[in-house]
């Protein structure tokens, strides 16, 4: 199963520009198919990002399906972020911060 990186504070997930498997570029969640993967490699992939303070992510495991919902909820537009409800299991697409999140 899929671990993706979830902020502590807000429940915002990282999304960001990807490459699929025909090499196409797309903005979707990022994730990493293990735990081992993932957690050798967020810390630095956050560094890479430019984030500043990596110890506010965590790594959260998704089933493959709440991972497709997260990119087809992004409809691949950079302009979309993701925020994850506990309460309903599911992530809401917003298009900024202080919108509030609507359903995709």
């Amino acid at each position: 199963m899929p671990f993706i990186l979830k902020h502590k504070a807000t429940g915002r997930i990282w999304t960001c520009m990807l490459v699929n498997l025909y090499q196409l570029p797309y903005y979707g969640t990022k994730f990493w198919d293990t735990q081992e993967e993932a957690e050798q490699q967020y810390e630095s992939f956050l560094i890479a990002q430019h984030e500043e303070a990596p110890e506010n992510w965590s790594l959260m495991e998704l089933s493959e399906n709440q991972l497709k919902l997260c990119n087809v909820k992004l409809k691949n537009d950079a302009r979309l972020s993701l925020r994850w409800y506990d309460e309903k299991q599911t992530a809401l697409a917003e298009i900024a911060a202080g919108i509030s999140p609507s359903e995709s």
